[in-house]
């Protein structure tokens, strides 16, 4: 940035064995510059963030409201007399860690000061830490994303090495929530992928015909499910394309029951991690003592993650499989009224056992095979269902024809009878 005063320098310093005193608040007085570092003792520093607001508008009282509503903040760490923060720039090579006097970045609105704690160290030893960071490849400028790696979290990275404390989640939640949606779609995106890729070899239609699935009103495709539809990797087919092995380009729709597993998968991984955000919402009250609170929550990330593609993916080859059934059945179905007949009256039928294998599939509980216990019931669940959509497609071809019947009466009944006159 344009107010870096000082460079930190990258010099090769051991690291220093640091101790943790003291605990974390918020001082009272938020003018710029004014604070007074109480009288410590010889080698104990005090450690606080500066918290600043971006200038959004360039008009003080608006950039103040602004970045409180958008949870937009800049952080610095103050130790040493000194206040050290991160930014971006083009030049490789070079860190992006640089310091300031303490609350007095011109580039931002200074917001508040919190204390962190007080550290038992020389202050050489302290100024050695913030250099390693700054050589760090992990610090350099370039690296710098504006959701991923920001000046929070390398203010949070250098409390956590001085102090084992990590800033209050408030000054950097607008950037991790980003950050968390984005890898929770990179992981819905990954395991929809694959999980489709095996699903499109196994059945996967070389004629290309397929009968239209009904029904499922209640499953959603959401903006996610269609771009991971676009993203598709290509089978192994042998030929490097998606071909159905006669030249044809083959797409999603050729196979059966393809939106079926996509719908299912989707509102599945979507009810699994609805369940789980809780989790990560109190991460940092469940956190054992002395554990990085970070870790903690990325533990409970991967392990959320990995358990909501486990269920989207059962969900989806059962819900599949039962499409596969529902489209043969409406494959046989003359057209008109007896298949809108057989359409609703299977929606209706198939609604609460999509509903009930969603739910099983987040519990835990869904076993996907067909063949299993689970899977002969389901099979007699789904036959219960189309016999159901069978009956109301037969009793709409009835009623049609009832229809008919009385209609050619009426036109028979209306003609004038016909008189021969012989002369």
């Amino acid at each position: 940035p344009a107010s870096i005063t000082h460079c930190v320098l990258c010099l090769r310093l051991p690291l220093p064995r640091l101790l943790h005193i003291g605990t974390m608040g918020v001082e009272a007085s938020h003018q710029a510059g004014e604070y007074q570092e109480p009288s410590l003792p010889e080698g104990v520093l005090e450690v606080r963030i500066s918290v600043y607001k971006l200038e959004l508008t360039g008009v003080g009282i608006l950039d103040q409201i602004g970045a409180g509503l958008a949870g937009t903040y800049h952080t610095g760490l103050v130790v040493g007399g000194k206040e050290f923060a991160f930014g971006g720039h083009d030049m490789p090579g070079k860190s992006g860690v640089y310091a300031t006097k303490p609350e007095l970045n011109q580039d931002y609105l200074f917001y508040q000061r919190i204390i962190v704690g007080r550290k038992t160290a020389r202050q050489e030893e302290v100024l050695s830490l913030v250099r390693q960071f700054a050589c760090s490849e992990r610090w350099c400028g370039t690296s710098y994303d504006l959701i991923e790696r920001n000046c929070n979290h390398f203010v949070s990275d250098l409390c956590w090495a001085l102090l084992q404390v990590r800033p209050p989640d408030w000054i950097n939640s607008t950037a991790d929530g980003i950050a968390l949606s984005r890898r929770r779609g990179r992981k819905e995106n990954e395991a929809m992928n694959e999980a489709f890729v095996a699903y499109r070899c196994q059945f996967g239609s070389s004629s290309g015909s397929i009968a239209k699935v009904a029904g499922a009103p209640d499953v959603a495709v959401s903006s996610s499910a269609a771009a991971a539809g676009a993203q598709l990797p290509r089978p192994p087919n042998g030929n490097g394309d998606r071909s159905d092995g006669t030249g044809r380009a083959r797409s999603d729709e050729d196979v059966r029951g393809s939106k079926a597993f996509k719908d299912a998968f989707t509102a599945t991984f979507e009810l699994c991690w609805s369940r789980g955000r809780e989790m990560l919402r109190t991460a940092r009250d469940t956190c054992p003592e002395g554990e990085d609170v970070n870790g903690h929550k990325m533990k409970i990330e991967v392990d959320l993650l990995s358990t909501c593609a486990s269920a989207a993916i059962c969900a989806a080859e059962v819900v599949a499989h039962a499409a596969r059934l529902a489209a043969e059945a409406r494959a046989k179905q003359p057209a008109g009224a007896a298949v809108e007949a057989w359409d609703m009256a299977w929606a209706r039928a198939s609604s609460a056992l999509l509903r009930s294998w969603r739910e099983e599939a987040v519990a835990g509980r869904l076993d996907a095979k067909p063949n299993s216990e689970q899977g002969i019931d389901r099979r007699k669940k789904v036959e219960d269902a189309l016999a159901a959509a069978e009956r109301a497609a037969m009793e709409a071809i009835r009623s049609e024809q009832a229809r008919r019947s009385e209609s050619s009466g009426r036109m028979c009944s209306s003609l004038e009878p016909l008189t021969l006159t012989v002369g």
